[in-house]
């Protein structure tokens, strides 16, 4: 028949979708194909020799088979069918079995077995679905497939009779494998659209989500703002693109009440996020996928208005590092879903470097926490908007929260470069050499508890963050211990919270020194651009045991109470004399560490909390210590206990990883920053001496993003007690 139909003309069913639908309904199943060879077993079994034609109109094959003439395979022990009288009826391809027994088109029919019989494995894994057409799943039809170019060639080449059956096999085989190409990338096609109308559905549904008042967060009389609190409506193509990522939990909930008033107004429903929600929503679909679309939409929306976008970090002061961590985050490539939009661009982010230089949102810190030194630098305040210290006035705070926000998006605040230093592995390291964990134990002036008759430290596994980016300061030693004692007292308000840090500093000085920590600063070296640095005059034999703290600073505030200056003569520190612009600031965008260190007879050598420092371009902590010894370090108010499991020395590396974007607020001070415009174009940047360095530091945020540091810094339960530690992480502290 498709002989007869070839040589005639067009045929009512093309002899391609034959073989295709034969190739993809009796070779590889689907449900549809399932069910036809179901019918057609049922249809031969009454036959004849039903038996074995219901076996093999089900598709199913004996365990040995022969060869027919035809190309055909057929049950061993059985000989070929007579070609004169009938076709074989193990012939793989079932159409051919209604081939006329006129010798004519027998000779043809089987030039086209042969031929049909060499494509199987064309198609037979590839075009049906594995497993079959699951319910609620679009079926694969051969009729959908309608390639008349690639059919007209089929039907071509069975009607030439001068071409041999190798000829004729070559050319469909050709035809076949031009069909299944079509066929797959039509499938793909429609997979593709499926997917992403599922994921616009997820979407939508977080969207919504989003803007509803949910896990407490509801609109009452008892916002501070009051319920009809208002922010400045924002007006597009004058106004600067924001984001927003705010931590609900800080200041005393402050950040709650300012997330449910955005929630009731355009614009800022849609872009200002709970920073706890995005770290969580990380599915396909989730609050991180919207966190992204919006940051890509106020990247265009700010390149139309010739500037970058904006993002507000509400919280403490480890939330800048935090918010930055999530954009690193969001603008991270997939491969598996560059469908998505998540395409590496070539850098390993979705953004090309340029697109990073011009449009990596500038920062903006709202002071939601204790200290909140980030954002009084900067020049948006000590305190979260609308804060008042006397009668809470729901009026006066609104139209505070409103100037806050006027100031955020007003094209003419001011935005300046921003030094962002990290902790990476030493150079020729792969990984850091030493391991993590935390301080835990009850609440109250002294966490450790008693072990053979004396005050200990007990370790628990070390939480979020890991240590990368640093922001503002670092410091190991007393300043450190302090603050890992501090987060397991933190309390609900900015005031408590200053108290308490007062209370643990006045413990550790009265408290003997536990076991797992050596006397003050024993055993701490530190190297900057490759020259020592502490213990001052350390060739002579000097030692740290003396000093109580070490670090640096990037901004010329610490804890309300501790700034910087270049080191200096006694007369020009104590009088003044001599010029005062002489004794340089710490300045967050010089590109330079303001290194210190501080015993208790400094404030009087000082006089004051004005250290003294030593710009420096980096910073190598060494720390030399037996098993079961330690250091504790912070980093923005977040403090780890650092250790070698196997009692080595180990190293912690310090330099500038990138340039950064920052926003300047109404209330910036010049005598505490200095000039903050740096004579440099505003952009953001990976650092590095070299281009193998800035590849390593790329490298190393898309580890920390990918979740990776966690594994290779933070210390488990086995490796803290390996290294003759007390293990707490059964006590439970509050978060």
């Amino acid at each position: 028949q498709a002989h007869d139909a070839a040589r005639s003309g067009p045929p009512l069913r093309p002899p391609l979708s034959l073989v295709f639908s034969r190739e993809l309904f009796f070779l590889g199943g689907g449900a549809r194909g399932a069910g036809r060879r179901s019918e057609d077993a049922q249809k031969h079994a009454a036959a004849p020799g039903g038996a074995r034609q219901a076996q093999a109109a089900s598709g199913a094959r004996p365990a040995v088979m022969g060869n027919g003439s035809c190309g055909c395979q057929y049950p061993a022990g059985e000989t070929e069918a007579d070609p004169n009288t009938k076709v074989n009826e193990w012939c793989r391809d079932p159409a051919a079995a209604a081939v006329s027994a006129d010798p004519s088109s027998r000779t043809l029919s089987r030039e086209q077995d042969d031929a049909t019989a060499a494509t199987a494995g064309v198609f037979a894994p590839q075009l049906a679905p594995a497993g079959g057409a699951q319910e609620g799943q679009e079926g694969v039809d051969d009729s959908v497939i309608n390639i008349e170019v690639l059919e007209q060639a089929y039907s071509e080449t069975l009607a030439d009779k001068q071409l041999s059956a190798r000829t004729v096999q070559e050319r469909t085989h050709k035809i076949l494998t031009e069909a299944k190409k079509e066929w797959e990338q039509e499938n793909q096609v429609i997979q593709r659209s499926t997917r992403a109308t599922a994921w616009q559905k997820e979407l939508d549904q977080t969207r919504k989500l989003m803007r509803e008042d949910t896990g407490g967060l509801t609109r009452t009389q008892g916002n501070r703002y009051g319920p009809d609190a208002t922010l400045p409506p924002f007006e597009r193509g004058r106004h600067v693109p924001v984001l927003g990522l705010i931590n609900p939990m800080s200041g005393a909930m402050a950040g709650m009440d300012i997330l449910s008033v955005c929630k009731h107004q355009a614009y800022y429903q849609d872009r200002i996020f709970n920073i706890i929600d995005v770290i969580k929503g990380q599915r396909r679909g989730g609050m991180l996928d919207v966190f992204r679309q919006e940051l890509n939409k106020a990247k265009e929306e700010a390149r139309a208005l010739g500037t970058r976008p904006r993002l507000i970090s509400g919280g403490g002061d480890g939330t800048g590092s935090f918010a930055l961590f999530i954009v690193f985050l969001s603008l991270k490539a997939d491969p598996d879903r560059s469908e998505d939009g998540l395409g590496d661009s070539g850098n390993g982010f979705i953004w090309t470097d340029e697109e990073m230089s011009e449009s990596f949102p500038a920062l903006a810190q709202m002071p939601l926490g204790s200290a909140n030194d980030f954002a009084n630098i900067l020049g948006w305040g000590q305190k979260y908007p609308g804060n008042a210290s006397g009668v809470p006035n729901a009026k006066r705070a609104t139209m505070m929260l409103a100037r806050w926000f006027e100031a955020v998006i007003d094209p003419a605040s001011k935005v300046v470069n921003f030094d962002l230093w990290g902790i990476l592995p030493p150079q020729g390291q792969e990984t850091c050499d030493f391991k993590l964990g935390e301080l835990t134990g009850v609440r109250g002036r002294c966490p450790n508890k008693y072990v053979d008759g004396k005050r200990q430290v007990h370790l628990k596994e070390a939480g979020k963050p890991v240590p990368l980016f640093v922001c503002l300061y670092f410091s190991a030693g007393f300043g450190a211990y302090m603050t890992a004692r501090f987060q397991i007292n933190r309390h609900k308000t900015p005031i408590t919270n200053r108290a308490e840090y007062v209370r643990q500093a006045l413990r550790i000085v009265g408290e003997s020194t536990p076991p797992q920590l050596q006397l003050r600063l024993n055993g701490v070296a530190i190297d900057c651009e490759g020259a020592p640095y502490f213990p001052p005059r350390r060739d002579r034999g000097n030692r740290g045991r003396g000093y109580r703290e070490v670090g640096f600073y990037n901004i010329n505030w610490q804890a309300h109470a501790l700034h910087g200056a270049d080191r200096a003569a006694l007369s020009k520190r104590c009088c003044g004399c001599g010029s005062s612009s002489s004794r340089r600031p710490v300045t967050f965008n010089d590109g330079q560490l303001d290194m210190f260190r501080w015993k208790l007879m400094s404030f009087l050598k000082n006089p004051g909390t004005r250290m003294q420092t030593d710009k420096k371009k980096d910073m190598m902590l060494r720390y030399d210590g037996e098993r079961g010894k330690g250091i504790f370090f912070q980093w923005d108010g977040e403090a780890r206990f650092a250790f070698s499991p196997s009692g080595q020395p180990f190293h912690i590396f310090i330099r500038k990883v990138c340039n950064i974007p920052v926003v300047i607020g109404p209330y910036h001070s010049r005598r505490l920053t200095g000039e903050v415009d740096n004579g440099e174009r505003v952009r953001f940047e990976f650092c590095g001496d070299s281009l193998e360095e800035r590849e390593r530091v790329k490298t190393r945020i898309l580890q920390g993003v990918r979740g990776e540091l966690d594994q290779e810094l933070n210390a488990s339960r086995e490796e803290i007690l390996s290294a003759r530690f007390n293990y707490g992480g059964a006590v439970e502290t509050p978060i």
